[in-house]
């Protein structure tokens, strides 16, 4: 399966979208976007495909949670029933 790793021009605009409808706060965490403790918010692609901008496809998440879940979440991975992270539901 290939990815496009091309971001839309529109990125930005889409990003910042993400992150206001999760409040400014990580989907996985709850932390607030806060520069000095680390918990800069980012957005994450779940199927890790950049060009697939879905909102179902966006998480925002801090840039702790980006990093973690990027190197252990793989796009059809299942998750035991009351372990899900929040931004599966």
């Amino acid at each position: 399966m290939m990815f496009s790793n091309d971001y839309p021009k529109n990125w930005g605009e889409i990003a910042n979208a993400v992150k206001e409808r999760a409040g400014w706060c990580c989907q996985h965490c709850g932390a607030a976007n806060d520069r000095e403790t680390g918990h800069v918010l980012t957005v994450h692609h779940l199927d890790g495909d950049k060009s697939n901008c879905a909102p179902s496809n966006l998480v925002a998440l801090c840039q702790k949670c980006h990093l973690h879940i990027q190197a252990k979440y793989h796009p059809g991975q299942e998750f035991l029933p009351g372990m899900e992270p929040t931004w599966i539901s």
